[in-house]
């Protein structure tokens, strides 16, 4: 193996000396470091000291007398360090003892409700060493016995802090207190950030990655006044909307659909509420988010761009409690606490009345502004969300997870859509089994269902007709992670899922009907996927993270290839059986993160990692319509792949109060498709034909400055990017920007507080406009009137920019409050606050002579809203 490790040594003093044992030293003080120490006896009585630089603590001392022996003072200097020391050529080298180790472990949760707290840091004073707890709240530190103040952190919490002797193994569990003071303050933060300002020396190696804090999605101003998991994560760079208000997003480049949602492990394949407007996650159910841009860890694929990963709420375990809000457009409510000592519960619940909130503003406008009437009074716009989970614990090595989540929306307009409807939904299911083997070792197994099923519905006489299509996974995942020693962890694990396709079938709905039954041919798939991981620190400056995930994907019979010459001409079928292995693909992914650290404020990062997907979204939208249909990879469409580079440089000055961060990255993607000209994708049973694929490219710079303490907090991020792809037999073969290609994005998130009571949120953003296909005309062939495009999105929106404000008033504190007493507080919102027309898209009107008009459709305007939220 490549030795990485480089041995710094520090030669002190000039000149040599006898050094004899029993030299007579008198110190000028008492108190300080080591190295302190050293440089004070090699000035005042040139004595020479040669060491590795990383093995020394960086723990003051303080010494009871100031006359020594030579040997005395370094015997009382280096031994709680574990240090020894030997002469050689009239040199004092110092090397660390082989001393025998022990393991403290435990698990982090949190004192009021005993959430465990992922990514938490345990931190060892006395030898400058920590650990990051996982995604479960486990962490485990191997160091030398002896006495030690353990130290624990985690953002918006207060420092715990235990002192404890250690002569052997032990499990050393810590509860952290919220810091209630903090809360308003929380802000989107980058992933270090877990970490207090004395303990900042624990830097991760991943970059790309941020951890979005519940708290401030609380607080940050959405549409409606309803809070907002996806819209929130679109403020972070690098990150910006797929469309105009909607959930959707686009990472760096990459298409909506290259984004992997995880809500405890399930995967999530819509997203959206409301045909975008919302998203399907309810803030109150919600424990944890983490999405990670580039260098994604190696247990997760599937996608190229980003993951989000969605931890829910385990449920409080010391008291029941209820809390929930009324709003403009909805409800919620949320009920969670303990069963028995060992186990606890939550279940959460939205529904909406959008549609008759809709309804009764266009009643209200059509009497004092009847120019605005054609908004419509007859909407049906309708959802709901569920989600619930029970967890227990069968025993200190031992504990189990059960979450469920179903979604459901019933959408009409009768301006947009006049006698349809779209109905669609989501249901996920998780069981996790947590199992600590060891001190060093802690597996979990999980099992995941995710299900997608959409319906759209025409009413129209005898040509009444519904066609409906559905997706499933079924998923079974089993990781390990191996804490070796403070500079050394091992993650590892395997996973398999099944996939299964029901790309669309259409019935008539009335009798008679013209409309003839038809259905595709069902799919099914197998993933699977192995990956190890390891995270190694060098020294207190170097740490480096690589790993390998190898993934392969195998299409499943029965079924029917088609194959296709040069000119998509069908030459030929190949049938297979039931079971039969139709085609597959592998894929090895390596991923490598570095991090050197210039001092305690201050570091570099890079990152490398490959990513495959196996799963295309078949879509001519940019929205993320929930009629939008997901396909395997086959004979003729091959899996994208994506290769990306990023360097980073991240600073916190002024006592941690700033932090500024400066990431570039280019990412190189293979195969990446796009549709042809008049595709047709509707119930296309050779819907490859209709699609072509080539390579793409993006690159850009991100710059973020955050403002983390303070009664003002926020931060303001702007990211200059660039996307192309080129394709064969689009776009006369030249290269080209898709849809998601924005040039500018800044956006600017900031909180004030007021005072005890009162905080103003706001948050302002401006974007370049999106690009769309606009036809140029319309021509008569043998096969009926033909669109003609001159080219692939040759135009392009509006830019977008934006500003929304909340006022948020808190019910009176008492100073000695019962903390299970009912507390409440108003949230007054005001979306697009200076009512900017903002373009969600261009439509095109055509008449007997081709297209007569183009006009464009605005989403909203001036929006105020008004929430009551409550908690007991």
């Amino acid at each position: 193996m490549l030795l990485l490790c480089l041995v710094v040594n520090i030669t002190l003093g000039k000149a040599q000396n006898h050094q004899a044992p029993n030299q007579k030293i008198q110190l000028e003080k008492n108190s300080g470091t080591i190295p302190e120490f050293l440089d004070e006896l090699s000035k005042k009585y040139q004595l020479r000291f040669s060491y590795d630089e990383g093995i020394i603590p960086k723990t003051r001392y303080r010494v009871d007398k100031k006359v020594w022996q030579l040997d005395e003072l370094l015997h009382k200097l280096l031994q709680k360090a574990h240090i020894r020391f030997r002469r050689i050529n009239g040199q004092i080298i110092l090397t660390r003892y082989k001393t025998s180790k022990i393991t403290l472990s435990g698990t982090i949760t949190a004192a009021n409700n005993g959430e465990h707290l992922p990514g938490a840091v345990v931190y060892i004073k006395e030898l400058g060493v920590g650990a990051v707890s996982n995604n479960y709240g486990f962490y485990s530190l191997t160091i030398p016995p002896d006495k030690y103040k353990v130290l624990g952190s985690y953002m918006g919490y207060k420092n715990a802090t235990k002192e404890t002797s250690l002569e052997k193994s032990l499990n050393l569990d810590l509860e952290l207190q919220p810091s209630v003071a903090k809360l308003s303050e929380v802000m989107v933060t980058a992933n270090d950030d877990k970490s207090k300002e004395h303990i900042e020396s624990i830097k991760n190696t991943q970059m790309s990655t941020h951890v979005v804090e519940i708290e401030r999605i609380q607080r940050t101003p959405m549409l409606a006044g309803e809070a907002d998991v996806l819209k929130s994560i679109q403020f972070l760079p690098g990150v910006q909307s797929s469309h105009v208000g909607t959930a959707g997003f686009s990472v760096r480049g990459g298409g909506y659909d290259q984004n992997l949602i995880l809500l405890d492990d399930a995967p999530v394949y819509n997203i959206s509420h409301a045909m975008g407007l919302f998203s399907v996650f309810n803030t109150d159910a919600v424990k944890d988010i983490r999405v990670y841009k580039g260098a994604i860890p190696a247990k997760y694929g599937g996608r190229l761009s980003s993951v989000v990963d969605i931890r829910m709420k385990e449920g409080n375990d010391k008291q029941l409690t209820l809390n929930g809000g009324l709003g403009i457009v909805s409800s919620r409510l949320t009920v969670e606490g303990p069963i028995t000592p060992k186990a606890s519960f939550l279940v959460s619940g939205r529904y909406s009345y959008l549609g008759f909130t809709a309804n009764k503003l266009a009643s209200i406008f059509s009497e004092v502004a009847p120019d605005i009437n054609h908004y419509g009074r007859n909407n049906e716009i309708n959802f709901y969300d569920l989600n619930a989970k029970l967890n227990i614990e069968l025993d200190k090595n031992n504990k189990i997870y059960f979450s469920v989540f179903g979604s459901k929306d019933h959408f009409f307009n009768d301006v947009f859509f006049e006698n349809n409807t779209l109905d669609w939904g989501n249901q996920t299911g998780s069981f996790r089994w947590n199992h600590i083997f060891n001190d060093r070792l802690f597996s979990n197994l999980t099992l995941v269902y995710g299900n997608f099923d959409y319906a759209y519905v025409r009413h129209n006489d005898n040509r009444n007709f519904k066609w409906s299509a559905n997706m499933q996974q079924q998923g079974l995942k089993l990781d390990f992670d191996y804490f070796d020693s403070p500079q050394s962890t091992v993650n590892f694990g395997v996973s398999v899922d099944r996939h299964l396709f029901a790309p669309g079938k259409i019935t008539g709905l009335s009798d008679p009907s013209v409309v003839q039954p038809f259905a595709l041919d069902n799919k099914q798939a197998i993933e699977s996927a192995f990956y190890v991981n390891h995270q190694w620190g060098i020294g207190k400056r170097f740490l480096v993270n690589y790993g390998l995930r190898f993934s392969g994907f195998h299409n499943i019979g029965a079924g029917t290839q088609y194959i296709y010459n040069d000119d998509q001409t069908l030459t030929r079928e190949e049938h297979f059986g039931k079971g039969e292995v139709m085609q597959s693909y592998y894929g090895l992914a390596p991923r490598l993160s570095l991090r050197y650290l210039f001092n305690e404020t201050s570091s570099l990062k890079a990152s490398y990692s490959r990513t495959y997907q196996y799963l295309h979204l078949v879509s001519t939208s940019s929205v993320g319509l929930p009629t939008d249909v997901w396909l395997p990879v086959d004979n003729n469409i091959r899996p994208r792949v994506a290769d990306q580079v990023a360097l980073g440089y991240f600073k916190d000055f002024y006592r941690a109060t700033y932090r500024f961060s400066a990431e570039a990255y280019y990412k190189k993607l293979y195969n990446v498709i796009d549709y042809v000209d008049n595709a047709d994708v509707f119930l296309n049973k050779h819907i490859e034909t209709q699609i072509a694929s080539g390579d793409g490219s993006a690159y850009g710079l991100e710059l973020s400055l955050e403002k983390k303490k303070g009664k003002l907090t926020g931060w303001i991020n702007y990211t200059w990017s660039k996307a192309t792809q080129q394709i064969a037999g689009i776009n006369q073969d030249k290269a080209y920007a898709p849809m998601y290609d924005r040039r500018h994005n800044l956006s600017l998130v900031a909180s004030y507080k007021l005072g005890k009571r009162w905080l103003l949120s706001t948050n302002y953003a401006y974007m370049t406009g999106a690009r769309m296909t606009a036809p140029e005309g319309t021509h008569i062939s043998t096969y009926g009137q033909v669109t003609y495009f001159s080219g692939r999105n040759n135009f392009q929106l509006p830019d977008f920019h934006q500003l929304d404000i909340n006022v948020t008033l808190k019910s009176k504190v008492r100073k000695k409050q019962d903390p299970r007493r009912w507390r409440s507080e108003w949230v007054f919102g005001l979306t697009n606050a200076y009512n900017q027309r903002n373009s969600f898209a261009i439509f095109h009107q055509y008449g007997r002579v081709g297209i007569e008009n183009m006009y464009h459709m605005y989403l909203f305007g001036l929006m105020p809203s008004v929430t009551y939220n409550f908690k007991f």
